[in-house]
């Protein structure tokens, strides 16, 4: 039989690239898969090798990125996918948690060591895993380790959330399948007679349901067949209230369907939680919301939690989204569906992706937090936290339409004749009048007597060196602003769009003096490193010990690491001092499979808290620029490279 012999790492980058419309760098790529560009290249290197019998590669054009062309892409889809495997510790992980979910019998962890052909050590550290995944997370099922013999709570809910979510992890938008795995519980027979009957009968009812929860929909229902037809039911409880008429109906047809189809019966309980699932994720018909019905289309703790959160952006950082009413309406209907009795959030894109693309919205969505524990009890968790900062980001983007005193003062400074600076004008404010306002257009031989003191941005179509104060200003382009061109401003006025939260905040560098400096600290695990880190402030009287709670509470809910080399932690509780923190470790530490060398930690007065934005910002752009794990190793490298970035550019 035709196989593969790829890692688990592999046989995403080969999915993705199939996957991929355009071109696609390596550098994406590594981030997508937490690698570096150097092992995306080997990957490359290891797949061209097992591909070649089936005539298809992995191309690249250089400068731009790879691309993958095969003569036959289905055969190469089936031929990616995998039943079981134990290349890494996401593999064996996944495979731990079926066989614990599927088993009543406590399993012997001697038996696993030999199974998967790991130490002991490595089991323990997986089974450490596991808990935090499962036992200290939703589902937070209890998971038992003793006399050597490992199991599951016999909690049929949680066993079946688990299940769903290894299932629909991993799920392929592109077909009625598994990305990457074989479908190892469900039947892809009784799959697709669901899809069938799900798709049906919601359309049916007209309720109208995200892709994401309509997939969670399918898995559920059969895994909820599989299971009954193997003698497991869920506990009998309370009936569920049902005041949502279309989602009944819709909920009901069903499950009368599967059992017709199927020839099983099912209970009570087990319709309450498909009604309440799908009345969660009913989307609301957003043509039919308007700022005139909503106090009769929301609860009032909704819109109660809108306000708040509205006016404590307004007071706090003083972004006034209170004109906004597509973003109102939008930030109303992710509350309702974060207080639904069932909600499920969920994303097919690498959290660490999203965060180094939302890295001032993820604080800002950090701020509902407070707001969410008074309404529901609870806190948002990271992927709740990153819807919402994806709708922060949306809400900002229109900000700029409000308020065109952010715009970035541009100078353009061209070589050729004035024709050409205007043309360049033009199709620069086509792009981005948005972001930037060109205020003038200058010969390049002038440059070095104008005064630049009032510009943000100079375009520049040579490589030359002008006047000593436009360092950090400048962009180099092309003449005809050719497709790269738009790609460098794209980032580069990305990273700025927000700069106006800190623009006038204290220099980086003024902080380096007083920071205090570690480079004998090596930890066995990532919460040792915060609490040794943040215990400092306390006890040097900086911050109080809820200072301390703050940093573990983050790293927790939602870890600040998100891509190799520097980690930036912090709290914006107010502090008795500004200060920073710097630990240099011996040997780099995997942090949510991350290498980090450098911890830096901060804690802020309750007058410098914007500060955070910037030093977050200034870290955000040192890593994607150096390769700070394998290239810094003491005090003096670092500083080093810190004193060597323009402030002025942040």
């Amino acid at each position: 039989m035709d196989t593969l012999s790829l890692t688990l790492r592999q046989r995403k980058l080969l999915h993705i690239l199939q996957n991929q419309e355009n071109l696609i760098t390596g550098s994406e790529l590594a981030s997508q898969l937490n690698a570096t560009a150097r092992t995306i290249r080997s990957d490359v290197a290891a797949i061209n090798l097992e591909l070649k019998p089936f005539n298809a590669k992995i191309d690249s054009v250089r400068s731009k990125g790879y691309f993958f062309t095969a003569q036959n892409p289905d055969k190469i889809r089936e031929l990616n996918r995998i039943n079981t495997a134990f290349f890494n510790r996401e593999d064996r992980i996944r495979y731990l948690a079926f066989q614990l979910c599927l088993t009543d019998t406590p399993i012997n962890v001697y038996d696993l060591e030999d199974e998967m052909f790991i130490s002991h050590t490595t089991l323990e550290n997986d089974i450490h895993i596991l808990k935090l995944l499962y036992m200290l997370k939703s589902p937070f099922i209890d998971i038992t380790n003793e006399h050597s013999m490992l199991s599951f709570a016999r909690d049929e809910k949680k066993r079946r959330y688990i299940l769903t979510s290894l299932i629909h992890e991993h799920w392929n938008y592109n077909s009625r399948e598994n990305a990457i795995y074989e479908n190892e519980y469900v039947s892809e027979e009784a799959l697709d007679k669901m899809i069938n009957i799900v798709s049906q009968c919601l359309h049916k009812h007209h309720v109208r349901m995200e892709d994401t929860n309509i997939v969670w929909l399918n898995i559920t229902c059969t895994i909820m067949y599989e299971r009954l037809s193997s003698g497991y039911v869920l506990p009998k409880a309370s009936p569920a209230s049902k005041p949502d008429a279309a989602a009944l109906k819709a909920s009901e047809e069903i499950l009368s369907t599967m059992e017709t189809l199927f020839s099983i019966s099912i209970p009570c309980q087990e319709r309450d939680e498909i009604y309440l699932f799908i009345s969660s994720a009913h989307i609301l018909d957003p043509a039919k919301i308007t700022l005139d019905n909503l106090c009769r289309i929301f609860e009032p703790s909704v819109l109660d939690m809108a306000s708040e959160y509205i006016d404590f952006l307004r007071e706090t950082y003083h972004l006034d989204f209170s004109t906004d009413d597509d973003f109102y309406i939008t930030l109303l209907q992710y509350i309702r569906y974060i207080l639904a009795p069932v909600h499920r959030f969920s994303t097919q894109e690498n959290a660490s992706v999203s965060k180094s693309h939302l890295v001032t919205e993820l604080e800002l969505a950090w701020a509902f937090q407070d707001i969410a524990l008074k309404y529901t009890g609870n806190y948002l968790n990271e992927i709740e936290l990153l819807h919402l900062a994806y709708c922060i980001s949306g809400a900002l983007e229109f900000h700029f339409d409000l308020h065109p005193e952010y715009k970035l003062s541009t100078v353009i400074c061209c070589h050729e004749h004035m024709a050409v600076a205007w043309s360049v004008k033009r199709k620069i404010l086509g792009a981005f009048e948005k972001y930037l306002k060109v205020t003038a257009l200058i010969p390049v031989n002038q440059a070095k007597n104008y005064d630049f003191s009032d510009t943000d941005l100079i375009l520049l179509t040579v490589h030359k060196k002008i006047a000593d104060s436009a360092l950090g200003k400048i962009i180099e382009i092309s003449p005809y602003i050719s497709p790269n061109d738009i790609r460098k401003l794209e980032a580069y006025l990305q990273s700025k769009r927000i700069s106006f939260l800190y623009h006038d905040m204290a220099s980086v560098f003024s902080l380096l003096e007083t920071a205090y400096w570690h480079e004998e600290y090596e930890f066995e695990n990532i919460f040792s490193a915060v609490e040794t880190l943040g215990s400092e402030f306390v006890s040097e009287g900086i911050a109080g010990t809820e200072y301390l709670s703050a940093l573990l509470q983050r790293e927790s809910l939602c870890s600040n690491a998100y891509c190799s080399g520097l980690l930036f932690q912090f709290s914006t509780i107010s502090a008795r001092k500004t200060q920073l923190s710097f630990a240099v470790l011996p040997r780099r530490m995997n942090w949510k499979n991350h290498k980090i060398r450098v911890i830096v930690t901060a804690a802020f007065t309750s007058s410098d808290k914007m500060l955070a934005f910037k030093l977050k910002h200034f870290f955000h752009v040192l890593n994607k620029q150096y390769d700070i794990a394998n290239t810094v190793h003491n005090r003096d490298e670092l500083l080093n490279l810190l004193t060597a970035q323009p402030d002025i550019s942040i």
